[in-house]
Order: C-alpha cells, then structure tokens, then sequence
C-alpha cells in the first residue's frame, strides 16, 4: 500500500483515543457494526454497513463481541504501512501506559484522592514458558465500556470529511496518527492479547478483555490476580518469529532506546547474579581450632525488577535550574560521548501555535562517524521525542546537513508519535522546528567566536569549519550570517586565522577589492606566482585551500562593499591604478617581447590558450591562470576524480575549455636568457624549446597544475643538468690547460 493511500486509509479509519486512557465514563453500547475484522495479511474484509449483533455469551461471564471493520483495516494499516519496525511496538504500549499514569494523576489532583497518587508506575516481565510479555501500568484503568469504546470500536467521528479533504489536498498531514492505533501495534509480534484492567472509578469491578487476531473478542470479569487500586496488565503471546522480545536484555535495549525519559520509572523482570563469600565447608573440615575458617565465592542468582530509565529529562527544566555540569552529564550519557566535553549548549522551547522544548550542543571533537563521512547517513544528531517518547534520530529535514555536527534533543507536544518518518516529513510543524534550530545553532557558533579564549573557535573551526563553507553553499536564508564565521590563513596571518572582518580592517587605504587565490593547502599558495603580482604591492591574499572553497567563493562575489577578487585568473587590475595606463603598458610590453611570446606560444602549442607578457611578476618567471570563467587546477583534480569514481575517463577531460594563459615576467633573467636564446639558435633550435617547455612545467608547477608528463619533465631536467655538467667539464679542462701552460713558462723562466 502506497504511503498517500495508507494515510488516506486511516483517516477514514481512525480509532480512539489511547487504550490506556480512557474518556469518562461512557454507556455500553450493543448497536456495534458486523464488519469483520481480519487483520491477516492479504484477506479480504467482509462488511455490512448497518448490521447489528448482540452480545453472546461463549462460556460462564464472559461475552463476545465482533470488532468493527475500521479496526481491521486500521490493522492492516498499521502492519503494512505505518510500522516498517516492530520494535516500536514497545515504545507505543510504554507511552500508552504512561499516558494511563498520567491520567490517574490528572484525576486523582481535580479529585482531591491523594492515595491515588503514589508510585504510579510501570513493570514489564517476561515469561518464557508461556512465551509471553506482559507490561503492567497503575494508570486510570478502563471500565467495561471503555474496554468496548476503546478497543473494539470507532469512537471518532468526521473521518469521512477527514478522508474527503485528503483526496482533494485540503487535509494537513499532521491529523494523522492523532487517534490512538498505538495499542494496536501490539500485533506486530503477538497472535494473541489480553488486557486486564480495573478503573479507578468507585466499585469498578476487574475486567479481562482478550483478542486472538479474529474477528471478535471477549470481555469478562476477572479475578485471577488482583490489580491493587487501579491499572492495566497487557499480555501480549507472541508469535513464534518474535520470541526474541521474552528476552529482558531485547526489552532493556528498547526501552533505553525509545522510552529512557518517560516520567514514571519503568522496571523490567531481570534474572541477575551476584558473587558472595561463604565458608568451605569441604576445605574446613580439619581446621584446627581458632584458626579463621577458609571461604570461597559462589554465585547466587536472584530475580527481580530494575529500574530503566534513571536519565533525566533535563530539557523540561527551566534553563536556570540546571547545572553546567548536569548539561556535560546529560550531553555524555544520552550521545555516548564519555570523552567529549562540549563547546557550547543552548536550552530553549518555543511556545504558542507550537510548543516545543530541546537542547542543542556542538561537540568538542568531531563525532567518529562523521570522521568517515561529513554527512553519514547513520550519524544520529538530533533525537526527536514526542511528550518524551523517542521517534527517532534520522529525520533529514529537522536540520540541514550543513548542521550535521550539532547534536541535541527536540520534544515537542505538536507531532504525532504513531506514524513512521516520511509521514513525519511532510509536517508543517518540523518545518518551523528547522528555523528555530538553525537559528540557535548560529547562535552558538556566535558565542563560541565571541568567547575571550581564541582558542574555542580554532578547535570549533579545525573540526567544523567544511561544514559552515556547505552552509554558504546550500543555505541561502542564512548565507549572509555563515560568511562572517568564515576563516582563512592569508599571506600576513602567519599560523593565525583571520576572518574577513579582520581582513577589511587590515586593507590598504582606499582599497575596495579583497583578494585570494586557490591552493592545495598553505604552503603551494605562498609558492604561487599569482597571489605574487598582489603581495608584491603590498596587498593581503586569503588562501583557499580546499577543494570547497572554490564552489563555497562563487556564493560570495562580494562582501560589504567589497568584491572578492581571484588573482589566478587573467586581466588582474588594481583599483589604485588607471586601466587605460595599465592596458597601454601591458600593450607596449607585449610589442617590445614580440619574438619571445611569438616563440612560447609557438613552442606550447596545445598547452595554453596564448601568451601573455606582463610586469605584475616580481620573483618569479612565469605564471599560469585561468581565464575568467576557467576552473582552479584545484577543482580541476577534483572534477576530474568525481569523473572517473562515476566510472568516466579523465582523458582529455574538459577539453580546452581550462588550458591556462602563460604570463610572463620579461625582466626575470631566465626569460631573458630563453630570448638570447631565440636570437642567437633561431626559433627551431631544440634546445630553447626545451627551455620553453621547462619555463612552462615550473610555471604549471608553482601555480598548483599537474605535470602532464613526469616523464619528458624528467628527461628535460636530465637534457639540462648534462649540457650544463658538460659546460663545466669543458671550463675545467681550459682552466687546467691554461695552468698547467703558465707553469711550463715559468719552469723556463726559471732555466
């Protein structure tokens, strides 16, 4: 059954309010449907709308009575569409029975009955023999008729509008899984359930209700084992595929899980086994007199409930009422992070049209899962509750992933808590939860960076910092609070970070341009020839170096009133100089190294677009960049593996669209020796091509490219060190020709 239609199926068909909290008294009634109930899979449903069945009587106090046939299609509903795990089935009778605790309080304070109010609680014990569970609440109880009301009939109305609204895409989604099917979970693992109940009404006599997955059930009065007071025993037989839940380690590790923070304790049967100290008899039977007699250890086993849920919903509190400490405690024991001691935490709720409360927390290390991947699938951040019952902790929506670090808890009292996760998504009010939640997160990271120990943020920004560069990617709303969180090394920070605040304060008078270029890492971007032409006038460079940065700066054309520039890209110009004065100087340069870049681009052919003559370069001889829509060597390695791990070939990759201009420096005394070269060998002299070829892989090199061919660069470096160790050879012998020559003549001087 497809999701829209299993929706629309249980408008139509929902059933009362929770099984264990009853409405007030309501009188019985016989004037129950026929319909059918089969909660088998694949049956069909036999139904007649206005039929009418009295009670009979199938042994001595008990009668039976034929569910009505929107039971069994919300069974079939839940069992094939709301539920994809049946390990929820524990979390929803859990929540019911606390619901009936809660309920008992409620009266027993509008009541005046104090008595009523002690120990409310709930035991759950396993009984392997008989294969079954059974979950006990001192809750409100039900009444003969409620247990009608309740559990065999439908005692909503409007459903049929509800159901008209969904198909015409009027309804709102939050409706559903407001009408109490939780108890009906319980036959996701058991062919048989028993309920036995005592109100807490005057005089109410003790009920059994019992159901076998057909399309009856029975009620009888029941004195078997007397409820004390008031409450509700559930037995649930399980099938022969979920004997695993008689299992109380199964029954504690769910109820960690789902229900660690309902309010009333909840207690599981546990077999547990100590270790005491007693005599040995046998050792002990010839020991002298007044000697102390020798002991061994001996296990004991005992049976008894223990309590489960001693965590603490500290998110309830008001946020003056807890601890620094508590907030660490509750942060390491509900994320199982012993090691861990968050940077920072915010408590809050949100009142009015949706009330919600939670607790959000930035780790002090990045979480080991996201270690592997920054947004794991599997990594739980943000546990959602619904009146302190745990939904889940993969909804993708109730944060962005750029937020996947932070971790918290959300309860809120709006969602509903019995339909399954892409249900869920769809609700408005998870919508209105990821705005608050992003908003107090960027909170946070504010207080963190605002905090007067510096080194908070560097441990938040080492650990955090990709996620933030995502955000000014993704998240448009809230790009413009990201960007100033942002941080860089530039080429005056040193070891330091600086933001781009901090860069706009350092700028130079009447500069409107921040500058940066693209690296793989620190080291390669101090090394690249084009944030030289900018350092060189004195100008600050940030480094970008990381793959991200790039996609993460074309968000940020400009910041303030500046705009950011990128200096390995062609036509650089600085606002403190006249274009037209640089282009007429770039121009004469260009006519007066004619031969030199007629010949480089002549020699690189293929290898860059054109040859450009420049005096921006100060160090270095060459540089190459990209031209103003061209991608970063940087992105260029990374397109280039994305490509091949989706099973594309790299070759050739791109075309020409990203061959680079080669910038020269004339006045660098390398260039001027390629030009002597040139004029002097001629423009097929083999030797200057070379020279160019190897002007250019150092070029490629420093900018941050790839050598195309290690092996002819290799070769070329090789052609070079032996003309030049040759040259050398030759200078010796002269040299030692020329004096061994002076030593003959003075040898006959002396003669």
């Amino acid at each position: 059954m497809k999701l829209y239609q299993a929706a629309a199926a249980l408008f139509a068909s929902a059933v009362a309010v929770s099984a264990f909290t009853a409405p007030s008294k309501v009188p019985i009634s016989r004037n129950m449907g026929t319909r059918t109930f089969v909660p088998k899979f694949g049956t069909s449903l036999a139904m007649s709308d206005s039929a009418v069945v009295d009670a009979e009587t199938v042994e001595e106090g008990a009668e039976t009575f034929e569910f009505q046939a929107e039971v069994g299609r919300v069974m079939d509903i839940i069992i094939n569409s709301l539920y994809s795990n049946r390990d929820v089935f524990l979390r929803e009778l859990v929540s019911n029975a606390a619901d009936a605790c809660d309920k008992k309080r409620f009266l027993s304070i509008t009541d005046g009955d104090t008595a009523a109010l002690a120990n409310p609680e709930i035991k759950i014990k396993s009984d392997k023999d008989a294969m079954t569970v059974t979950i006990e609440d001192t809750g409100v109880g039900m009444t003969k008729s409620e247990l009608q009301n309740n559990l065999g009939r439908i005692a909503q109305s409007g459903t049929k509008k509800f159901m008209e609204a969904l198909g015409e895409g009027k309804a709102d989604v939050n409706l559903i899984g407001q009408f109490g099917v939780g108890f009906y979970s319980a036959y996701l693992v058991a062919d048989k359930v028993e309920v036995v109940t005592k109100s807490m009404q005057a005089d109410s006599p003790q009920y059994k209700w019992t159901s076998d997955a057909s399309s009856s059930y029975t009620i009888s009065e029941d004195n078997s084992d007397p409820i004390e007071g008031s409450g509700t025993r559930l037995i649930l037989h399980l099938k022969d595929d979920a004997l695993e839940y008689m299992e109380s380690a199964k029954l504690e590790e769910l109820l960690q899980h789902y229900s660690e923070f309902v309010e009333f304790p909840i207690s599981v049967w546990k077999e547990k086994t100590e270790y005491k100290q007693v005599p040995d008899e046998e050792a002990n039977k010839d020991l002298p007199e007044g000697e102390e007699p020798k002991m061994k250890t001996v296990p004991e086993t005992t049976e008894d409930y223990e309590l489960m849920n001693t965590n603490k919903p500290i998110w309830l509190r008001t946020p003056n009422e807890v601890t620094e400490e508590e907030y660490k405690d509750f942060y390491q024991s509900a994320f199982r992070a012993t090691y861990d001691e968050p940077l920072a935490h915010t408590h809050f709720s949100l009142e009015g049209q949706i009330e919600c409360k939670s607790i959000l927390y930035i780790p002090g290390m990045l979480p080991f899962e996201l270690s592997k991947d920054m947004f794991d699938e599997d990594a739980k951040n943000i546990r959602l509750y619904v009146k302190r019952v745990f939904i889940n902790d993969k909804f993708e929506d109730i944060v962005p992933r750029w937020l996947k670090f932070v971790r918290g808890v959300v309860d809120s009292q709006d969602l509903p808590l019995n339909v399954s996760r892409e249900i869920l998504q769809k609700s408005k009010v998870l919508s209105i939860i990821n705005k608050r939640l992003v908003r107090k997160s960027l909170d946070m990271i504010k207080d963190i960076e605002s905090d007067e120990d510096e080194s908070k943020y560097i441990m938040f920004w080492n650990n955090f910092g990709k996620y933030l560069k995502v955000g000014v990617i993704e998240d448009r709303r809230n790009k413009d609070d990201i960007v100033p969180l942002l941080r860089f090394f530039t080429s005056s920070s040193g070891e330091e970070y600086a933001s781009l605040d901090q860069y706009i304060e350092n700028m130079k008078e009447n500069q409107k341009q921040i500058f940066y270029v693209t690296a793989d890492g620190k080291e390669k971007a101090q090394m690249s020839p084009a944030a030289e032409k900018v350092r060189s006038r004195g100008y600050e460079v940030l480094y970008l170096t990381e793959p991200i940065d790039e996609i993460m700066i074309e968000n940020v054309p400009d910041y303030k009133e500046f705009k950011l520039v990128d200096v390995s890209k062609e036509g650089l110009s600085f606002d403190d100089e006249d274009k037209e004065e640089r282009k007429k100087k770039e121009e004469e340069l260009n006519v007066d190294h004619k031969a030199v870049k007629d010949f480089l681009e002549g020699a690189l052919a293929g290898k860059v677009q054109k040859v450009q003559i420049t005096d921006l370069l100060s160090d270095s001889p060459a540089a190459l960049v990209q031209s103003a829509y061209g991608m970063s060597p940087t992105m260029q390695r990374y397109m280039k593996a994305q490509n091949v791990a989706a099973g594309g070939s790299d070759d050739g990759m791109m075309g020409s669209f990203n061959q680079a201009v080669l910038e020269v420096n004339p006045a660098h005394p390398i260039v001027l020796d390629l030009e002597r070269m040139v004029r002097s060998q001629g423009e097929e002299s083999d030797e200057a091509k070379d020279f160019a070829v190897l002007l250019y892989d150092v070029a490629a090199l420093t900018s941050g490219y790839e050598i195309e061919d290690s092996g002819d660069f290799a070769q070329r470096i090789l052609s070079m060190m032996t003309i030049k160790s040759k040259s050398d050879i030759r200078d010796v012998e002269v040299e030692a020709q020329n004096v061994e020559q002076e030593h003959v003549e003075d040898n006959h001087e002396n003669v």
